[in-house]
């Protein structure tokens, strides 16, 4: 799990200010607290944070010494999506639910002649904070054109510590086989 520092934010400061100071501003809630905590986050720290961790990944949040282990639930971005502009935690609190965004994460696709058609790209689901996941794996090595993976078919549809929000029928991914046509042969038929 990762650890972020951050600071305790003054409520009177605005976040367009802080951000034009090299801070990020963020929150951290949770049932756990009494308040929603609003944080600052050097954003140096925010952009090594996020180089390795998404959506839906645990982190120890360290605020002056307080130890609040959280979920990030939520990034929002620049409408160029180069500036961090906040973000969003849930403190997490052993034994207790909480709705969890695991990515998709395609193995070997250098490995399938065909085309990929990927049509979801992240799965919700709630669980305990011992069993929340960050990442699902699938291994595209060997597929071939008309294969497709549902949620249904991976390990984590069958994980009983895991509760689907995502429906489990809901396509994943097909293998669709390219149709391109070599030259000539459209001329050809037409030909014909």
């Amino acid at each position: 799990m990762s650890i972020l520092k951050a600071e305790n934010r003054d409520q009177s400061l605005k976040a367009k200010k802080l951000r034009k100071s090299g801070i990020v501003p963020g929150c951290v809630y949770g049932s756990n607290l009494e308040k929603t905590l609003l944080l600052q986050i050097p954003e140096a720290d925010a952009k090594k944070f996020l180089k390795t961790n998404s959506v839906g990944c645990k982190v120890t949040l360290d605020v002056e010494g307080n130890k609040i282990n959280a979920l990030l639930k939520e990034i929002s971005m620049d409408n160029l999506g180069n500036q961090i502009e906040h973000l969003c935690f849930q403190s997490l609190v052993a034994g207790e639910k909480v709705m969890g965004t695991a990515q998709i994460v395609l193995l070997n696709r250098d490995k399938v002649a065909e085309f990929i058609q990927q049509s979801l790209f992240e799965i919700s689901y709630k669980a305990v904070p011992s069993h929340l996941i960050e990442k699902v794996e699938i291994d595209l090595e060997g597929m071939k054109a008309g294969d497709c993976v549902r949620i249904e078919d991976l390990d984590l549809a069958k994980d009983e510590d895991i509760e689907l929000v995502t429906a489990p029928d809901s396509m994943i991914l097909t293998i669709v086989e390219n149709k391109r046509t070599p030259a000539g042969t459209e001329e050809e038929a037409a030909a014909e």
